[in-house]
């Protein structure tokens, strides 16, 4: 049988992800599946991205992953903004927002 992990919710905490691959590793799983909401939160979304990509096989798009592409006069939210490449906001924004898994 094989072992999937369904992670989610990274909100930019790359330490935290960091953590949860290792324990992905450990325990041998082959398949790793991220519910979204890459972003947001957290100081180091861009590197959580890159992480992502590395990581998992499918990606579903999250709302603060949609969220964080509209226009914002809010000081806190321009933050994070600020601190994604036009690389991350591209590939945020091909994400599809389901997966099928059989």
């Amino acid at each position: 049988m094989t072992k999937i992990a369904i992670i989610s919710d990274i909100h930019g905490n790359k330490t935290a992800l960091e953590a949860v691959l290792k324990d992905i590793r450990l325990r041998k799983i082959e398949r790793i599946f991220c519910l979204g909401d890459l972003i947001g939160k957290g100081p180091r979304g861009s590197e959580c991205i890159e992480l992502i990509q590395k990581n998992c096989e499918r990606v579903v798009r999250g709302n603060w992953d949609v969220f964080i592409q509209s226009p914002t006069d809010n000081e806190f939210i321009q933050w994070f903004k600020d601190r994604l490449t036009e690389k991350d906001y591209q590939y945020l924004s091909l994400l599809p927002f389901n997966i099928d898994l059989e």
